[in-house]
């Protein structure tokens, strides 16, 4: 019978554990406009060097400009707060003989603040679960 009460006693401690895990995490921690833009230049960056190799060109210059964000959601995953951000930005990409400017460019993206708090990892849904990747300064 004390392994009935055992059982139990574990079974709600490890369900009221993670419970706390599903919580939104604090906007006040949420990445800032730098943080944000860093992850959408990295993004953009690997996306052009990649077009670039496929048509054999110079990859473009990339300045990014009126990012807004328009939704911000939160949850923990490895019990690391996740912002998802969805929102828009202007786009001016500069390549050698002309510069071309995208407007209102949507963008949707997950960052997670890392344990020591200074650092950020910007995350992909994949089928298999998130691929994670270093954001530089």
């Amino acid at each position: 019978m004390p392994g009935v009460f055992i059982c139990l006693f574990l079974t709600f401690t490890s369900v009221s554990i993670s419970g706390c895990q599903r919580g939104n995490a604090p906007r006040e921690f949420a990445p800032d406009g730098t943080v944000i833009e860093q992850a959408m230049h990295m993004e953009l960056q690997q996306y052009y060097r990649d077009l670039s190799r496929t048509i054999t060109a110079q990859p473009p210059t990339l300045k990014l400009n009126n990012i807004q964000v328009n939704q911000i959601d939160s949850f923990f995953l490895k019990r690391l707060p996740v912002y998802h951000m969805q929102g828009t930005y202007d786009l001016e990409l500069g390549f050698r003989h002309q510069v071309e400017n995208r407007k209102h460019n949507p963008f949707d993206l997950y960052l997670q603040r890392q344990t020591e708090g200074k650092t950020w990892r910007s995350l992909k849904k994949i089928p298999s679960g998130w691929q994670s990747y270093a954001i530089r300064e």
